[in-house]
């Protein structure tokens, strides 16, 4: 399971180190795309797997196909090199504005990859209350 926040940069060549305490369960190589809110999701071969199973189950329309464009045609493997470094495609890094400071964001299953002040914007917003709501909605308690 993917947990935790981890900073680093970028640099002008598109390329990161991945944080030490995700690489064992990533694997030798594992899938980087397009993700939700302004991301990059990093996912290991086997949940990337599932990922694909899930999309490719759906009904096949005009919705299910745009959504399958938006995370196929945008995917790539990746694998570190002996500095745990990756490169994130241009496409990629566009997608998501990642220019200097990135902030790495265990998601269980998956990793995202935000700009640091996109993700900062983006956790100023959540309200505590709604986030109460929405635990109490879906059963959860703590």
């Amino acid at each position: 399971m993917f947990m935790g926040q981890y900073g680093h940069t970028i640099d002008a060549k598109g390329r990161t180190v991945v944080p030490v305490q995700y690489r064992q369960s990533l694997g030798d190589t594992f899938v980087i795309t397009r993700g939700l809110d302004g991301c990059l999701f990093l996912y290991p071969l086997q949940e990337w797997q599932v990922f694909v199973d899930k999309l490719q189950a759906l009904p096949s329309d005009q919705k299910t196909r745009k959504l399958q464009r938006q995370f196929l045609s945008k995917a790539m493997e990746v694998t570190p090199d002996k500095q745990g470094r990756i490169l994130i495609p241009s496409l990629l890094r566009d997608k998501a504005g990642l220019v200097k400071d990135i902030v790495f964001v265990g998601m269980m299953n998956r990793i995202e990859i935000w700009d640091k002040a996109r993700l900062e914007a983006e956790e100023d917003e959540e309200d505590g209350s709604l986030l109460e709501m929405v635990m109490d909605g879906l059963d959860i308690s703590i």
